[in-house]
């Protein structure tokens, strides 16, 4: 486990090297940088202050579906993950979205859903969403909460929240999504941190709007569902 600072910064500056990573339109943001393709938001500094996740917040309640580690220190992992932009926001090129399915199962009713969504500066703001599912990809928006001024993107272990106190129900079986978005409203750019707790490539949604040479032409404007290569970003359904 690399514990020092030192160690981690270490730690991402080798990792960088491998990925051939450069600065994408962030200006001045100098701790952060995403992928050749945008699609990647990185944090080049540990964090130096570490805010343990309140596992209390969630106490009572079932966990529907989910990835973040029960270690309130490393709830999810800092400093890598699926970059969140909408286009113009300081100058981004783009506008990118990620969404997670999942299937609960058993019935159930969800009051509860969490997200590892950090931005790199704010002020900002940007969208949090339990949807429904339309042919394999994020449909019809169940609940939707504004988030304002989230954490620093390179930090842990706080979460971006949504709530519905009367539930919203989910079938066992049927496919459902959390999703990060944004409005042409909004001001964000930043990342959705990876989970700490399953590396393996699972199944992801995609969004992409903007100039051909970051999203292409076929599916520029689109919900493209695939696999994540990467790790999932870090989220929790909560309910009971």
């Amino acid at each position: 486990m690399v514990k020092s600072p030192f160690a981690r910064i270490l730690l991402c500056l080798a990792v960088l090297t491998l990925i051939g990573v450069t600065a994408l339109a962030l200006g001045t943001k100098s701790n952060f940088i995403t992928t050749n393709d945008g699609r990647l938001a990185i944090a080049t500094k540990g964090p130096s202050v570490i805010t343990p996740y309140d596992a209390r917040s969630d106490a009572g309640a079932k966990v529907i579906a989910g990835n973040l580690s029960t270690y309130k220190y490393g709830t999810y992992f800092c400093c890598f993950g699926n970059t969140i932009a909408q286009l113009g926001s300081n100058g981004f090129p783009f506008t990118s979205w990620v969404a997670i399915p999942f299937t609960p199962a058993a019935d159930a009713t969800v009051t509860k859903f969490e997200a590892s969504v950090g931005t790199f500066e704010n002020p900002s703001e940007f969208e949090l969403s339990l949807r429904a599912d339309d042919n394999g990809v994020p449909g019809k928006v169940l609940k939707s909460v504004h988030i304002v001024n989230p954490a620093t993107y390179g930090t842990c272990c706080t979460l971006d929240v949504g709530k519905d106190a009367a539930g919203i129900p989910v079938t066992a079986g049927t496919q459902y999504w959390i999703a990060a978005t944004t409005t042409a409203k909004d001001v964000f750019e930043g990342g959705w941190a990876f989970n700490s707790t399953d590396m393996r490539s699972h199944a992801i949604a995609s969004y992409c709007k903007g100039p051909a040479t970051y999203c292409g032409t076929t599916n520029n404007g689109k919900w493209v569902a695939g696999q994540s290569g990467d790790p999932l970003p870090g989220y929790a359904v909560l309910g009971n």
